[in-house]
């Protein structure tokens, strides 16, 4: 397994004695100072290893990103469909040009929208993992 995970003894100074006895295995020895041994705790002959990152600003935290994003569950989608049924579609034909009716169109769904759906700010972070329904 060490060599698969290509696993690193980072211990390499004297534990016990004149013995090395711990072990820490990592695979990201790089992120580590050199471990150092402090005294034995109570009566034990044996002395701690303490292992401590390296600065912090070594490692990248990411970022926050705000979205704004439209609540759309089975609740608006059933408000969205009474709302589209009761829309009066006449005043859509009356306009000569498909610019016209066009224009008509995208101004009625898109208020409509507005209503049905209305808009929440999420907070996502580089290290979130997606949402199946993103």
């Amino acid at each position: 397994m060490k060599t698969h995970y290509r696993f690193v003894q980072v211990v390499n100074v004297v534990t016990c004695g004149h013995a090395i006895l711990d072990k820490i295995w990592t695979n990201m020895e790089d992120v580590y100072t050199p471990p150092v041994t402090i005294s034995e705790l109570g009566s034990s002959d044996h002395n701690m290893v303490l292992l401590k990152p390296k600065a912090k600003n070594s490692v990248d935290t990411g970022c926050v990103t705000r979205l704004s994003v439209r609540c759309m569950g089975p609740k608006e989608k059933a408000t969205f469909n009474i709302g589209l049924s009761a829309i009066k579609w006449e005043p859509l034909f009356r306009p000569d040009s498909c610019a016209g009716q066009y224009s008509y169109y995208q101004t009625v769904i898109c208020n409509l929208m507005k209503i049905c759906f209305p808009t929440k700010i999420v907070t996502r972070h580089t290290a979130d993992k997606p949402w199946v329904t993103d």
